[in-house]
């Protein structure tokens, strides 16, 4: 049994305000800095770029899913640089919007402001602080941006002692067989996965050497077309139409790693695009009153894998 994981990942802005992270908001704003950078045909990167972000952070060992913007963005200008965007970087940097306020470069101000994004004990926030303030005491700095702050701060950290280091958000998961292209893993599959390809039921994204991962897109309502479905219907009936689909997803998750034998297990992403408008057609429900139901749908079809499904994503 799948167990589904609630965890909500918070950014918290300069000023303290917390939302929730959004990875699609990321994603569109990567695709606008590639298409900005005249990259088109690299704007799919951004897709992977969001994922290996979000699976980073609910990843993370913090006590408390929050992270600072400024921490967030360093670590996606990171990503961008180290696999050979450096444009895009540039201009995801500048399209940041960091409203444009200054904090007193004293003990009190900058510790205050430091709390909110650096994870350490008070010990080791007290002592980055001293660094931070010295150093702007030096350049003779009484007022500077979070930005700039935030951004000598983390200078510091790296060089004074740390717990382990949380695990990169572009971890390895790739053996040699990586990566694979959808024609690729669509020979791997078992046979009655084709049809469902064919009939645009199921669609298995391919997989990538920066963030791989096994991306599964199911479209309840033309499945429910398919198997020619009467509505209206009851969740007790579609019930055995999902465990019978989860099982043929396993299935295909497993002959994808026996094949490809990865170095570590491959996060499983399941989307389900169409959930909201097979909810209005066949259960006579209203969207998005009726998310919750779909919701549970969606666990009923992802309790078919053995392992924890990393994102679950419906539509």
């Amino acid at each position: 049994m799948v167990k589904q994981a609630e965890k909500i990942i918070f950014i918290q802005d300069f000023d303290g305000e917390q939302k929730p992270f959004n990875p699609v908001e990321l994603q569109a704003r990567l695709i606008q800095c590639f298409l900005d950078a005249g990259l088109r045909d690299s704007s799919y990167m951004a897709e992977d770029i969001a994922l290996a972000v979000e699976y980073a952070l609910r990843n993370s060992p913090r006590p408390e899913p929050v992270f600072g913007r400024g921490e967030l963005a360093a670590a996606v200008i990171r990503m961008l640089e180290e696999t050979g965007f450096p444009e895009v970087a540039a201009l995801f940097r500048s399209s940041g919007g960091d409203r444009q306020i200054s904090i007193d470069t004293e003990p009190g101000p900058v510790s205050g402001l430091l709390a909110k994004f650096l994870a350490c004990s008070p010990e080791r926030l007290e002592r980055i602080t001293e660094l931070v303030c010295n150093g702007m005491k030096k350049l003779e700095i009484t007022e500077a941006s979070p930005h700039l702050l935030l951004e000598l701060a983390r200078h510091y950290e790296h060089l004074t002692p740390a717990p382990p280091p949380e695990p990169p958000a572009t971890a390895s998961f790739a053996g040699d067989k990586l990566p694979a292209n959808e024609d690729e893993l669509a020979r791997l599959l078992p046979e009655q996965t084709q049809y469902w390809i064919k009939r645009n039921v199921l669609r298995i994204n391919g997989i990538s050497t920066f963030f791989p991962c096994v991306r599964f897109f199911f479209m309840i309502h033309r499945y429910a077309a398919e198997i020619k479905l009467p509505a209206p219907v009851t969740e007790l009936e579609v019930m055995p139409h999902l465990y019978e689909m989860a099982n043929l997803l396993e299935m295909c998750r497993d002959a994808i790693e026996r094949k490809l034998d990865p170095v570590e297990p491959l996060p499983i992403y399941l989307s389900i695009p169409d959930m909201s408008s097979f909810i209005t057609h066949y259960l006579g429900g209203e969207w998005p009153k009726s998310e919750r139901l779909g919701r549970e749908l969606a666990a009923a079809l992802a309790s078919g894998f053995r392992r924890e499904i990393y994102k679950l994503s419906i539509s």
